[in-house]
């Protein structure tokens, strides 16, 4: 119940940050039809932006030691399912020294800079 609540909380919040206030109600029974209609355990969206708050700090660490050191490297990071996919590449690009380039049904090709 919990992540339903959740998914729906913040699905609220990004509808009425795109719709605005004065379509409350589209953005409030759009939240709630989606957080009913994904599964309880499937995609919890609460833990994407834990993910990604927990990320910043090392964000501007690697900002900074990307102005000094360069040694590019490719790696390759393996996935179960479509949602575990867009946490990685998500948590993956938001850092500045990696990104994303390709993927292919059960790995996730990774461009870094170490």
């Amino acid at each position: 119940m919990i992540y339903i609540s959740t998914n729906f909380l913040l699905g609220l919040l990004f509808l009425l940050a795109f719709f605005g206030v004065e379509k409350f109600w589209y953005s409030f029974f759009i939240s709630l039809l989606i957080s009913i209609f994904i599964s309880l355990n499937k995609y919890n969206f609460l833990q994407l932006v834990l993910d990604v708050l927990i990320l910043i700090p090392r964000v501007v660490y690697e900002a900074i030691l990307l102005v000094f050191f360069k040694k590019e490297a490719i790696e390759v990071l393996e996935y179960k399912d479509n949602f575990e996919m867009l946490r990685k590449i998500i948590k993956i690009t938001l850092t500045p020294k990696t990104i994303v380039f390709d993927h292919d049904e059960k790995n996730i090709y990774i461009h870094k800079i170490e």
